[in-house]
């Protein structure tokens, strides 16, 4: 049978990769525009030859409207609306069909001088407008989070602020930024691995250094570190999980007319879990539950067209074959074209699809008892129009 691992039970780390990214590019110049309005249609779809096989299908309609109150403020939101089928099992009985509309995201982001250094400073805000329990409801024929982040959203009132300075230096840059994210409660519903009732993912406390050199054709390179810290995830206000740290490493070379690509490393260090002979105390892990990880980005341009791809290991984690926290990592190797149609001086629609083909070593027992590889293939297809305001 196949191990369900909760998602749940810890502020999710690949969402970590976002955040990095934003905080390279939050220095870049202001936008010609005074604002984008963009809405898509995305669909997702993934099989697994797994001893039980699942499947799923989701469909989303994404929206998203940011607007420049003046050069030095600008606001924003996102949100879409999701249809998911999941199934879990190989008879297809348990079929799970969700629609809904996910959390929505609304922001600022603000530049200003602080001693004559540029700075930023991102406020936002997570509306709970989605459904708290469809995490839950897919979780069993989803593909591990370790692999690819869960795609809809549904969870508690969350702020996160992030504050940065750039330190200009001829053709370089360096830059710094902290950040906090607070994650309100809400009830998922039936969890695996967790008691039903309300949840508190941990807050998470962020900070990055960066240094960006440019060169000439709008050519440049980041070298970026950070790490992340997280409090205590409870369950009805009982301390349930505490993640350890996690540190970043990354190298990235930006060419917008030829070869780019971002070369990462990310550590988890161990986290706290409720002590065998007292629930109530949390105690260091045996071993750290998530594994160190590797990634490749390569990304190449040829006019309107980019094809971009993706390869990521995932290292085992430290406990032994057989134990409830064993994690046999794996492979996860992607390719995704994407092609823009300019309309206009003004507007544009944007054209993806990507498949990811993913190998997660010793995911389960098949029929024998014996330890098998899942293997998962996932196809995204999607299209975008913008409308620059």
């Amino acid at each position: 049978m196949k191990k369900n691992r909760s998602e749940f039970s810890i502020s999710n780390p690949n969402s970590c990769l976002a955040l990095m990214i934003f905080t390279v590019a939050m220095f870049l110049g202001s936008q010609v525009f005074a604002g984008q309005l963009s809405l898509g249609v995305k669909l997702d779809t993934w099989t697994t030859n797994f001893v039980s096989p699942v499947n799923g299908t989701e469909f989303f309609v994404p929206f998203a409207l940011n607007f420049n109150l003046n050069p030095d403020i600008n606001v924003y939101g996102e949100t879409e609306f999701g249809v998911g089928s999941y199934t879990p099992s190989i008879d297809g009985s348990e079929t799970t069909n969700l629609s809904a509309l996910s959390d929505s995201l609304v922001g600022t982001e603000m530049r200003f001088k602080f001693f004559s250094l540029p700075a930023l400073l991102n406020i936002g805000i997570n509306i709970p407008s989605g459904d708290p329990t469809w995490e839950s409801k897919q979780i069993t024929a989803n593909i591990p989070s370790e692999f690819v982040d869960t795609r809809y959203t549904g969870r508690g009132l969350g702020i996160s602020a992030l504050y940065g300075l750039s330190f200009p230096a001829g053709s370089s840059e360096f830059g710094m930024s902290l950040g906090y994210s607070y994650a309100g409660t809400y009830n998922p519903g039936s969890l695996p691995g967790l008691p039903s009732g309300d949840l508190k993912l941990g807050d998470s406390m962020f900070i990055s250094v960066n240094h960006v050199t440019s060169f000439s054709g709008n050519q440049s390179q980041i070298i970026r570190l950070s790490a992340f810290n997280y409090l205590t995830t409870q369950v009805n206000k009982v301390d349930s999980y505490k993640q350890g740290p996690n540190f970043n490493a990354s190298y990235s070379w930006n060419n917008p007319k030829a070869l780019s690509f971002e070369l990462g490393i990310q550590y988890f260090a161990a986290g706290q879990r409720p002590s065998p002979s007292d629930p109530t105390v949390l105690v260091t892990e045996a071993n750290q539950y998530w594994a160190p990880r590797f990634y490749l980005n390569p990304t190449y341009a040829l006019g309107d067209l980019t094809v971009s791809g993706l390869l990521k290991y995932v290292l085992p984690n430290g406990y032994t074959t057989g134990d409830a926290f064993y994690d046999g990592g794996g492979w996860l190797a992607g390719l995704e074209p994407n092609y823009k149609f300019n309309l206009d001086g003004a507007s544009d629609i944007k054209l993806k699809a990507s498949y990811q083909f993913i190998i997660h070593h010793n995911a389960g027992q098949d029929i024998n008892l014996n330890y098998v590889d899942a293997d998962y293939n996932l196809f995204t297809f999607g299209a975008y129009y913008e409308v620059r305001l």
